[in-house]
């Protein structure tokens, strides 16, 4: 039974609480993870950023499982973003509901009633010869650069970003980085990619090598999904610049015959079983995998072009 302000007045009840808009109560549920992992920080404010621009003007009583499923549409078609994004924002609406409920404000959380948007299975994806050829041709500057370090050395995205160039020791060969895991890794670097990166040091004067700004959580999260359309506008899709890193241990593993301990030393994974996802540390075995993986890759796509051109 619905009872007015005034009525509730006249019978001494307390006034309903107020409903707040989205865009309103957004502030107080991100002063709730202010001394959060930055991470987790970066994530909240990515996706409720997003939510505010699309959902703000809403109170969160006219908030319903149609006005979702239209916001889900709309970030698609006009966002351009991958499904698994827009899972990650409705998640956040959907915390920021349960939130609102704990503190009194709602009793139903409308996100239980909307499933998740099924996700292509790119996890696991690996590049075939001939997209690995594609990429090598289409490809140009800093993307093209930034593609073939994280195929020849299987770092994260996050990784590739962080580089600066104090990393990479072009005298010994030899690129290190510690992201994510903390862990430092080293790398051997092929003759091929050390060219590269000294052709692109050239005309770059800064002492990072490829982002001079803070690596955050956001800045990788644009990145990727910059990669994503990138690999779809030329075919490749279901691909994201992670599946780079499954290529780099699928062919060391799959096609070259490369050792697992030795796979495992260059891409820090904490343990066999969790590289052996990826396909069913001594430097001198590192450097011959990398030549062969390098050799290996560049032929290909030697032997695509001369198939092309018969």
């Amino acid at each position: 039974m619905f009872i007015s302000d005034r009525e509730r007045g006249q019978l001494n009840l307390p006034k309903k609480k107020a409903i707040p808009t989205l865009a309103e109560y957004s502030g107080t549920y991100l002063e709730l993870y202010k001394n959060a992992k930055e991470n987790t920080r970066n994530v909240k404010r990515r996706s409720t950023k997003s939510l505010v621009e699309y959902l703000g003007e809403y109170n969160f009583d006219k908030i319903t499982p149609f006005v979702i499923e239209k916001f889900r549409l709309d970030r698609k078609e006009k966002g351009r973003v991958m499904d698994s994004t827009i899972n990650d924002d409705v998640a956040v609406l959907s915390h920021i509901f349960t939130t609102a409920i704990k503190a009194g404000i709602l009793v139903k959380n409308p996100c239980r009633e909307v499933r998740r948007l099924k996700v292509g299975q790119t996890r696991d994806k690996i590049l075939s010869q001939s997209e690995i050829t594609l990429l090598l041709d289409k490809l140009h500057g800093k993307d093209r650069l930034m593609v073939l370090v994280g195929l020849f050395t299987g770092l994260r995205l996050g990784g590739v970003l962080s580089l600066s160039w104090n990393d990479i020791d072009f005298t010994n060969g030899i690129i290190s980085s510690s992201h994510k895991t903390s862990k430092l890794v080293s790398i051997p670097l092929s003759d091929y990619l050390s060219e590269e990166l000294l052709r692109h040091k050239e005309g770059n004067t800064g002492d990072m090598v490829f982002e001079s700004r803070e690596i955050t959580n956001a800045v990788v999260v644009r990145y990727s999904e910059h990669f994503s359309q990138l690999f779809k506008g030329l075919g490749i899709r279901n691909f994201t610049f992670h599946n780079l890193r499954h290529t780099f241990s699928s062919i060391l593993q799959g096609e070259l015959g490369i050792g697992a301990v030795v796979v495992q030393g260059m891409t820090g994974h904490s343990s066999l079983g969790m590289l052996q996802r990826y396909s069913h540390t001594q430097l001198d075995s590192k450097k011959k995998a990398i030549q062969a993986l390098t050799d290996h890759v560049m032929g290909m796509s030697i032997k695509a072009n001369l198939a092309i051109a018969q």
